[in-house]
């Protein structure tokens, strides 16, 4: 995702090297959540993951029988409880997903150089401008490459993260489980589902994946394992632990899965209903785990943040809530515009940008792993009053939890990029409400020049820039000429105040076309905001904004589609915006 956005924003001096010799084949992540979507729909990258993927709108919900002899269905929830463009996780192979963005990557004049190792790296300041030196192996060769920057995306095992002089803090718990990929023949009615099912000796969940030839469809099983294999107090207790031995100790209890353990334990807890495995793809055990790293980047001499760490590499977790590819990518997709502003020389002397990755990224890290502690926690343990977890308890978790595991309902702190809100923020953080930190939600307007139905977020495609979304108020229907100043500030003059093309100008009018003209905008608007005037035809765009039509309202959206500033009135907007794009970028 970094490599495929700084390509995108023209830097086309980046180095991306990957260890393995050719593309995943089988197993790894296969969730994609909404945001993720609109993410991969912004950069023009989303049809063929909509289109061919599974779509997962509900999740059953299953329990023990009273009895115990069996499993009941319980409750259908959606899948994605918040609002969302797309309302619905996807699931894909991660191997179509890196052949995606390699094509693109390839397009744009880059590509990925496959085989090589990164062996570590260090600070050398005979070169100031570039003094990250990076050790390389492979190909039967050595390789050594000076950069201005190094970003690690290179796994919980991470290299360039132990240059940095950091670990993963974090826990191990007790649960072991098994994963599979296979085309599976079942009278489980759901099993086309996103399923999570407790049973009287153990849990698993049913994950749907796409299909791969014919009418053969992958199937992906979470299997809880805990009683097939011998508990160990060093790995319940791995703080007071020795690490060499607990490795080794959580080493020989993942080796105690095979295969065929899996299976027979999955079949166990389905029961009365059977299922049996063909064309079985991948298989794995893990431990769960919650761990994070307490930075994300580290400073050469001269306070530059030079090195950055992102996805497994800082943050490491369960894979049941489908956060692991989903976070990872949201970390590069933050990282990369900044990097952009930085190395194209669009950012203003003393403002620190590349700090706010830490500052935003490192902050939804420890979300990830509060949540992830507290579901994963409730998945692997048994419903029943000796345990005192409840259906209706998980249901809940998983419910509320939504806002966050969907990626709608990110929130970034106050900081360089989120201006400080005067008043207290209402709603939750996916509602769509216009909110410092939150992101845009998607509204669907209709275009003025040519009277076509537009997402919005499809007229504001990732591509660097900074937008100043203006809602106009009720009064601009019956005189226009009376914003015709306003419109001139946030359209020409304040643009024109920054690098050309950087800042762009979005105007929204309330309700239908009715008697307006194009004469009724300024000369400026029809010439640099063509294609960008909406109108609230369809009476989405005030009322999930929160904006009042009588009022009207003034925002600046971020290159990553989060808000940064609210102006507090359409009168004070342009000293306003004027404030904050001038701390953000360099003005000429």
């Amino acid at each position: 995702m970094t490599s495929v956005c700084l390509a995108r924003y023209g830097i086309t001096s980046v180095l991306t090297v990957d260890e393995k010799t050719a593309q995943i084949h089988a197993g790894q992540a296969d969730g994609i959540q909404p945001r993720t979507l609109e993410v991969l729909q912004s950069l023009d990258l989303a049809h063929e993951v909509l289109t061919q993927g599974c779509q997962m709108h509900e999740v059953g919900f299953w329990n023990p029988t009273e009895d115990g002899a069996g499993i009941v269905r319980t409750a259908f929830v959606p899948d994605v409880a918040v609002p969302a463009r797309y309302p619905h996780e996807v699931t894909i192979h991660q191997g179509r997903i890196e052949r995606i963005f390699n094509e693109d990557l390839e397009k744009n004049g880059n590509k990925v150089q496959r085989g090589w190792k990164v062996s570590g790296w260090e600070f050398d300041y005979e070169d100031e401008e570039f003094p990250v030196v990076v050790k390389m192996s492979g190909q039967d060769m050595e390789r050594v490459v000076r950069a201005k920057y190094l970003v690690g995306a290179d796994g919980a095992h991470s290299t360039v993260r132990d240059g940095m002089g950091l670990k993963l803090v974090g826990d191990h718990t007790d649960h072991v489980w098994g994963v599979m990929d296979a085309v599976v023949k079942t009278d489980f009615p759901d099993i086309r589902k996103r399923c999570a099912i407790h049973s009287s000796t153990g849990s698993i969940m049913i994950i749907p994946r796409e299909r791969i030839s014919g009418n053969k469809v992958l199937t992906r099983i979470y299997c809880q394992m805990e009683d097939e294999v011998e508990r160990d107090p060093t790995i319940a207790a791995p703080s007071t632990a020795d690490p060499t031995a607990a490795k080794q100790q959580a080493k020989k209890r993942r080796e105690k899965v095979t295969l065929e353990r899996i299976i027979s334990q999955s079949q166990k807890v389905l029961a009365p209903y059977t299922i049996s495995f063909a064309d079985i793809d991948w298989w794995a055990a893990y431990q769960i785990g919650q761990r994070a790293t307490t930075k994300f980047s580290t400073a050469d001499k001269n306070g530059v943040l030079r090195v950055h760490i992102a996805g497994d590499a800082c943050h490491t977790h369960s894979p049941k809530a489908g956060q692991g590819m989903n976070v990872s990518m949201m970390d590069g997709f933050n990282l990369s515009w900044k990097l952009a502003h930085v190395l194209n020389g669009l950012s203003p002397a003393g403002a620190d940008l590349i700090a706010t990755y830490e500052h935003e990224r490192l902050d939804i890290a420890r979300q990830l792993i509060a949540f992830d502690t507290e579901f994963s926690s409730m998945f692997s343990g048994k419903i029943g009053a000796e345990t005192g977890l409840t259906h209706e308890k998980f249901v809940k978790v998983f419910s509320t939890g939504s806002g966050f595991t969907s990626g709608c309902g990110i929130q970034y702190r106050e900081g360089l990029l989120v201006a400080k809100q005067e008043t207290t923020p209402s709603g939750a953080p996916e509602s769509g409400l216009l909110i410092p930190g939150r992101r845009l939600m998607n509204v669907r307007t209709k275009r003025f020049a040519d009277a076509n139905p537009r997402d919005i977020h499809d007229d504001m495609p990732t591509s660097g820039r900074y937008r100043i979304v203006a809602a106009l108020p009720t009064a601009f229907r019956t005189d226009p000429a009376a914003f015709q100043k306003v419109l001139e500030g946030l359209v020409e003059t304040l643009p024109g105040r920054f690098p050309e093309g950087v800042v762009e100008s979005v105007v929204v009018f309330p309700g239908e076309r009715g008697s307006l003209e194009w004469t009724d905008f300024p000369a400026c608007v029809r010439e640099r905001s063509e294609w960008l005037v909406l109108g609230d035809h369809y009476g989405m765009v005030y009322k999930t904004w929160g904006v009042e039509e009588s009022a009207g309202g003034v925002a600046v959206v971020r290159p990553d589609g989060y808000v940064g500033l609210v102006a507090s009135a359409l009168d004070a907007a342009v000293a306003e915006v004027g404030t904050y794009l001038e701390g953000v970028l360099r003005t000429v």
